[in-house]
């Protein structure tokens, strides 16, 4: 797995459930949204507000041989029920001639009693690209017997909830991470910079340097991507203002027709600019823009998604959807990101150019569990501050959108299972 380009090797003891007809169980926590890499999380059409709410996400799955052969599982995908919660896996050996179906298929009353404490380890290999390579092991193959001698002698470790991986002295990401931010934190006042496409290091006089100043002493280049920033870790500056979580643009309403009539409607400005600023909570009306941020479709009081066909929509007085975000696109971007997060604190110098100094704490948040993130929303623990205009230079409007979900630092803790401060000096 590793010569054909995979990053991780991560292995599942498979029980008897874990089948083509049951499906394959992978956790009740959605940690392995953020494991596996896989497509945008879709709502299943055919399931009806009554019935149970769930989400398809495809995968990029291959079935390799040791003979070095793969063959992708074209309908692979992964399946989440918010409801319950619970991951499952399914479709990895439909129209795959190279999928080992006879170690997939639901098993006898017999079959289950004789097979009950030997289990079959299925193997992923994870990759950059975000190919995911697979093999599975008989009963009582060599793999899945090494397997069980690795988390019986505790030499893997559990990740995920239900996978487990090899341990590698010295590869703990967390403590990697708190070693650079060490050496970061020793460094002193840094010059404001930031990352250019080829990685060359160039200055940057913004006021927001601080968060790219940070993110070039890590290698990374500035992007709009939503993944984790470093072995899986996302970094955050922060000083005493709120923290900006995550930018996703709208996917539906007037905003996506026509931004300058979007502007004219609810924003304010001149001849010249015009602007959609302020901040915008769940269920109270901006004075300023005439918009009612609602969580549509969203029940209260279980904190779950009741009708796909929701969301977070910004209407007008009129009923009109102005801009919003299906649910679709905020569990897409949730599942992506923010799973294990980094708050690195940082101090401003002003020079001919800023200068930032870091630390000497941090603070490590995991555990970004869904109900949390919706119910945060709904609660306006995290709200829409947007910096959205548009600026009439040379003939021509030009646009600028940032939709920014922010939140207070004093509530970051609300929005993860642990939050600890670790120091640096």
């Amino acid at each position: 797995m590793l010569r054909m380009g995979a990053e991780r090797v991560i292995f599942k003891c498979l029980s008897n459930n874990d089948n083509s007809k049951q499906q394959i169980y992978l956790g009740s926590d959605f940690d392995v949204l953020r494991l596996i890499q896989h497509g945008d999380l879709v709502a299943d059409d055919k399931t009806a507000p009554t019935n149970k709410v769930m989400y398809k996400a495809s995968l990029d799955f291959h079935w390799i041989s040791f003979k070095g052969e793969n063959q992708r599982a074209s309908w692979a995908q992964l399946i989440l029920y918010p409801k319950y919660p619970e991951v499952r896996m399914s479709g990895v050996a439909k129209g795959c001639a190279m999928a080992p179906s006879h170690l997939l298929k639901e098993p006898t009353k017999e079959q289950r009693r004789a097979r009950m404490d030997t289990p079959r380890c299925l193997m992923l290999g994870l990759c950059r690209d975000g190919r995911i390579l697979a093999y599975l092991d008989h009963w009582t193959g060599p793999v899945s017997h090494e397997a069980a001698q690795l988390i019986d002698s505790g030499e893997a470790s559990s990740i995920a909830t239900v996978f487990h991986e090899r341990k590698h002295p010295g590869h703990d990401s967390k403590t990697a991470l708190l070693e650079r931010l060490r050496q970061i934190y020793l460094m002193g006042a840094i010059r404001s910079c930031r990352l250019d496409a080829k990685g060359n290091r160039i200055e940057y006089r913004a006021q927001n340097g601080a968060g790219y100043t940070l993110e070039s002493l890590f290698n990374i280049t500035p992007n709009g991507r939503s993944e984790p920033d470093h072995l899986g870790w996302e970094l955050k500056s922060h000083s005493s203002g709120p923290v900006t979580l995550m930018t996703p643009e709208p996917d539906t309403g007037s905003y996506l027709e026509n931004l300058g009539t979007f502007l004219q409607a609810y924003g304010r400005g001149t001849n010249e600019r015009r602007d959609f600023t302020g901040r915008h909570n769940a269920w109270q009306r901006n004075d300023r823009t005439g918009l009612t941020l609602r969580m549509e479709g969203y029940d209260q009081e279980s904190g779950e998604i009741v009708d796909t066909s929701g969301g977070l929509l910004m209407r007008d007085d009129a009923g009109n959807i102005a801009a919003g975000w299906s649910f679709d696109k905020l569990l897409t971007h949730w599942s992506r990101k923010h799973a294990r997060t980094a708050y690195v604190p940082y101090r401003k110098e002003n020079h001919d150019i800023p200068y930032y100094t870091y630390g000497p704490s941090v603070h490590i948040c995991e555990g970004a569990e869904l109900k949390r993130f919706l119910r945060a929303l709904n609660e306006s623990v995290i709200y829409h501050d947007p910096g959205i205009n548009m600026k009439w230079n040379n003939g021509r409007w030009k646009s600028k959108k940032r939709n920014q979900f922010r939140i207070v630092w004093n509530n970051v803790s609300r929005i993860y299972e642990s939050m600890t401060e670790e120091t640096l000096s």
